[in-house]
């Protein structure tokens, strides 16, 4: 399997870079260990940064919100979501979705980047990340209202559906991770320089260390250079 930039997103955004990490044989069941875990990294998050005010400062939240800018979205409207469930942890909302999904949700905390992704075995040949050419569906994640993409909008898909909207906004909900999942692929983007490398390497290299603690994972990790236009991102 590969992951794809298009030669538009490229030349649209010549300094992408984006870190990948593949996981199988995923143990996706609690253990009190990890619920503990995950209390204490998101409380640790909201005395490092006390308020959303000064979490909206972070540069990579300005990052994302300019980079969802570019591309038409409003993000006072569409929050990049990072920044969307970092807000939310000030209310006291602590995740607890299924294991992998809190495992890299706890990593988002790091360098407040966005991470997503999907299982695997619900993916149909290569992941590519494009412009839409509009009008194409989408089932957002718990959602049995049908949406239709806006032409530009930048859109990660596979050969059979649109994967997510808005760049990373919204997931569908075919390929969402859940507690059946047993191989997955989640992606951490820096699309402007003002992300930096060792960011992106430090937070897929953080999931990745959740996942195999956690989840017992086999695991692997990936980087596209700003010069690569797409890798394999097969485990073997």
């Amino acid at each position: 399997m590969k992951l794809i930039v298009s030669d538009e997103i490229k030349k649209k955004y010549p300094d992408l870079r984006i870190g990948v990490v593949v996981a199988e044989n995923l143990n996706n069941n609690y253990t009190d260990d990890l619920i503990e875990y995950t209390r204490t990294k998101f409380y640790s998050f909201m005395n490092k940064y006390i308020d959303v005010k000064r979490l909206r400062e972070h540069k990579n939240i300005q990052a994302w919100r300019k980079i969802y800018k570019s591309f038409g979205v409003k993000p006072k409207k569409h929050k990049p979501t990072a920044e969307a469930l970092l807000s939310r942890v000030f209310k006291e909302f602590i995740p607890k979705i299924n294991p992998a999904v809190d495992c890299y949700l706890i990593s988002e905390t790091i360098h407040c980047l966005p991470v997503g992704g999907y299982d695997l075995d619900k993916i149909t040949e290569n992941i590519t990340l494009k412009y839409s050419k509009g009008n194409e569906s989408f089932f957002g994640i718990g959602s049995e209202k049908e949406e239709s993409t806006v032409e530009g909008e930048i859109i990660y898909s596979d050969s059979s559906r649109v994967l997510t909207r808005r760049w990373n906004y919204r997931d569908c909900d075919y390929c969402k991770i859940d507690f059946d999942t047993k191989r997955i692929a989640l992606f951490v983007e820096g699309a402007f320089n003002e992300i930096e490398n060792f960011e992106i390497k430090e937070t897929i290299s953080d999931i990745e260390s959740n996942l195999k603690k956690f989840c017992n994972a086999k695991t692997k990790m990936f980087f596209m250079e700003q010069n690569q236009n797409e890798i394999d991102i097969d485990i073997i």
